[in-house]
């Protein structure tokens, strides 16, 4: 990860996660407790693992060699379980500090360790992203 990286994630949440207008006593932006308060209900797709796991599959399957299919059916359930994990936490403070080591620890490290190449790793990010805004 770059410090470029670093820079576009943080615009990302300033952008999405902020009103723009609201600051606190110390001139930082207040980011929206309702969005975040929502991410709890990620919860639930964890409750329909299997059934989200499927699709997400199938989904895969359409874009990517079977490698990377047959390896993501092998991997899906703690990748799927840490992303929703640092998710459906995000209404904590904490958590909000600690995204870029959360995300680095619970996401890009496996991934790395199974060594999937970056336009692997966007595949597989793009396709649940997808999926998720999609189900």
């Amino acid at each position: 990860i770059t410090f470029k990286d670093i820079i576009t994630v943080t615009q990302a949440i300033m952008q999405n996660w902020t009103s723009g207008m609201d600051i606190d006593e110390s001139g930082d932006p207040v980011l929206d407790r309702d969005y975040f308060g929502g991410l709890r209900e990620l919860k639930m797709v964890q409750d329909r693992e299997k059934e989200h796991r499927n699709i997400f599959i199938k989904h895969l399957a359409k874009s990517a060699d079977k490698r990377l299919v047959s390896d993501m059916e092998t991997h899906f359930k703690p990748f799927n379980r840490n992303v929703i994990s640092i998710g459906s936490t995000l209404y904590h403070n904490k958590e909000i500090r600690d995204i870029f080591l959360n995300v680095w620890e619970k996401i890009v490290e496996p991934l790395k360790q199974l060594r999937f190449s970056l336009p692997e790793v966007r595949q597989i990010v793009d396709s649940y992203e997808e999926i998720l805004t999609d189900n």
